[in-house]
């Protein structure tokens, strides 16, 4: 069944921006500015097709606009709309400053021809837009462009600093439009409304600041703004009157510090960073004084955040630091504890997934491994505390998450609730109260159901409510750096945090782990070492489709062997109904005829089997990428994910076996006398290529003898 096609009225934008100012001035009212409230005032008394022409132009990245690229047939008549606009003050015409952003609104043949037109000498097609640009601004003047150019035709429009600043109260960041709200009407973004809505800000003024410090955090890193004049105004930029703009405020100066001290301007970089409030500022600045020799100054630094740590990560910065400048130690806390991690080893093809090949040999010693980083715990909190975040007032229908979650005041806007649920946590009734609801970020949070299921039948209930207190407390503060793996193993939980070759442990992921620990938890360090394993376990695939389009066309059947220890253990076959007709060339190619596959199971039917026949295998095929692609899509139409290591037998064989003339699955087998019977059906196919495995693994085994 198709989708049905939402068909927007022509000037959706219209009802969009005037929902949008709708919005803003019911929850900021007479708190907003003079500025805003006379350009809402003023865009009030705007006739509709004037309104729609000026939404569809601030609507758009472009600064200059000209009549000729203005089509918009829902307006009716443009020049119209044009004078309106024009004569109530909402556009201007060119001015000199505009020069630059006008020429870079030009495409490379309209440079080309101003330049011909100008008679500048030695313009090149083939220069880049940039350079056409510059060299067009450097040697034509003002005066002659617009003597060269119909510049009457151009136009500007005015407040934009006004309205950025209300979609910014609205969206509580730089850059957005109204595409959210068009694609809600259109059905592709879920949006869950609510009666009540919190103001995104404490105060208009706070916003404002707010707005100030991204404004010149997106100058500095477009490079659109120079560091010594931004840095000179400093005294002047607005008050931080919260945490969000003090938070602002901090990266700004950071950024500006870190500016100037690859300039080597060190003194500058110093003082900006002692302006902030930051804990990345105080790490720059203490590591600056000492390499300046400054001694007494920073172990001072360092005993007042040890004394008074913002978080976990600023006091084993500070204690990490200390010991081994001033404590004799000669490696720090991070390195002790990597070294302390044991060694697993795992088969070479699982570079590029160690969470898998960790999980596939822990398996062998009992433990049941899921990867969940920093997903499990987020899962955990929302589906304990759904009542409280269901009815906690949100910034806008487009922001799911509650204001008090952001702002770490969801422990005591619902303090008694809380209470109430962490003690059921501790008393080890976590199951009465879970619900399944998921984190907004989530959307595949229904595949979490086993893995808390078994976590909480198995972890200790104090330890798990400890952790959900401090995610109760500072949410966001807390949303990264967890451990890559919980294992289970009867009544025993673990967290492991794994780190492949090379690898560096990063202080949050310290931090989680020392929560963790402190909870209740028994928490490891993993460190892999990879080597080709004779005992893993392969699965050899082979999928037959409807065409050779793994985004179009669809499987009809697999075929796949299971091999182990140079073994063949096991096989897997099925047709698959495609739920498409089969082309004629495809079953003359494979055999595979609509008539076999119309009463067999659809992917979705198979993917448990199939899932359950690859666990904690590698995934083999001839010519890999084909048989993967295809499967991978098939899990993507059911929203799952398929994700495996790979081994390709063409690349291996080219690899191993260099100088044959062919490498086609046929001319392999015959090359070194493999059973290829029935050529094109899937079993038949996995089959040949996994005697093609068997000769891979003897080169690789033999190499790594020889290293």
């Amino acid at each position: 069944m198709r989708p049905v096609q939402v068909l927007l009225p022509p000037t959706y934008y219209h009802t969009h921006f005037r929902e949008m100012m709708a919005f803003v001035t019911g929850l900021y009212g007479d708190g907003l500015g003079l500025d805003e409230r006379e350009f809402m005032a003023r865009f009030e008394r705007l006739d509709e097709a004037a309104q729609c022409l000026y939404i569809r132009m601030v609507n758009r990245k472009t600064q200059i606009f000209r009549m000729r690229d203005l089509n918009y047939p829902e307006i009716g008549d443009i020049s119209a709309a044009m004078d309106t606009l024009s004569g109530q003050g909402f556009v201007r015409g060119l001015e000199p400053e505009d020069y630059r952003a006008c020429l870079e609104g030009m495409t490379k043949p309209d440079l080309v021809r101003l330049a011909k037109a100008a008679g500048l000498p030695d313009m090149r097609s083939h220069w880049s837009k940039g350079d056409m640009v510059a060299y067009v601004h450097d040697l034509l003047s003002y005066d002659d462009f617009a003597e060269t150019e119909d510049i009457s035709a151009c136009f500007v429009p005015h407040h934009r600093e006004q309205v950025g600043f209300l979609l910014y109260l609205y969206f509580g960041k730089l850059g957005d439009n109204l595409i959210d709200f068009t694609l809600r009407d259109l059905g592709i973004l879920s949006v869950k409304a609510r009666e009540t809505h919190a103001a995104r800000f404490d105060s208009v003024d706070d916003a404002r600041a707010g707005y100030f410090y991204r404004q010149r955090l997106s100058e500095l890193k477009a490079k659109a703004i120079d560091l010594h004049p931004l840095a000179a105004q400093i005294e002047t930029f607005p008050a931080a009157l919260s945490d969000h703009s003090q938070g602002l405020r901090d990266r700004l100066l950071h950024r500006l510090g870190q500016g100037f001290e690859a300039r080597k301007d060190y003194g500058r970089a110093l003082d900006l960073y002692g302006r902030a409030q930051g804990f990345d500022s105080q790490e720059r600045r203490i590591r600056l004084l000492y390499a300046q020799g400054a001694v007494d100054e920073v172990k001072a630094l360092l005993d007042d955040i040890m004394a008074n740590p913002a978080h976990d990560e600023a006091y084993i910065f500070a204690d990490d630091f200390y010991n081994r400048k001033f404590g004799g130690k000669r490696t720090g806390v991070l390195s002790d504890l990597l070294r302390s991690g044991r060694t697993v080893v795992v088969d070479d093809l699982y570079r590029g997934y160690p969470e898998a090949g960790a999980i596939q040999a822990l398996n062998a010693e009992g433990w049941r491994g899921y990867h969940v980083e920093n997903a499990l715990w987020p899962a955990l909190f929302w589906r304990v505390f759904h009542d409280e975040l269901s009815m906690a007032p949100v910034c806008n229908d487009f922001d799911p998450v509650p204001k008090c979650l952001r702002e770490g005041r969801f422990h005591l806007d619902y303090a008694d609730t809380v209470a109430v649920k962490l003690a059921a946590v501790r008393d080890g009734h976590i199951a009465d109260i879970l619900t399944p609801a998921v984190p907004p970020d989530q959307e595949d949070g229904h595949l979490w159901d086993e893995v808390i299921d078994a976590f909480v039948a198995s972890a200790p209930p104090y330890a798990v409510a400890t952790v959900l207190e401090a995610l109760s407390c500072n949410y966001y503060g807390l949303r990264d750096g967890f451990p890559d793996l919980v294992l289970i193993r009867g009544d025993e939980v673990r967290f492991v945090e794994i780190k492949a070759e090379g690898d560096q442990i990063r202080r949050n992921q310290l931090a989680r782990l020392n929560l963790l620990k402190s909870a209740g938890f028994d928490v490891d360090i993993v460190r892999l070492s990879y080597r080709v394993d004779p005992q893993q376990t392969y699965v050899v695939v082979d999928v037959e489709t409807t065409g050779g389009r793994s985004i179009y066309d669809r499987v009809t059947e697999i075929g796949a062997v299971k091999v182990r220890g140079g073994e063949v253990i096991d096989t897997w076959q099925s047709l698959i109904n495609p739920k498409r007709p089969i082309p004629a060339f495809i079953t003359e190619l494979t055999g595979i005829t609509h008539d076999m596959v119309r009463d067999a199971p659809t992917f979705d039917q198979l993917a448990d089997d199939f899932a359950a026949f690859m666990e904690g295998a590698i995934f083999v095929a001839h010519n890999v990428n084909f048989d993967y692609g295809f499967i991978s899509a098939e899990h993507r139409r059911i929203g799952r994910e398929f994700k495996f290591p790979k081994l390709c037998t063409v690349a291996s064989m080219r690899k191993h076996y260099p100088g044959l003339s062919a490498y086609g699955l046929a001319p392999l087998s015959r090359e070194f006398g493999i059973d290829l019977r029935g050529h094109h059906r899937a079993l038949n196919d996995a089959q040949a290529a996994a005697g093609l495995l068997a000769l891979i693994n003897e080169k690789r085994m033999s190499a790594q003898i020889v290293a």
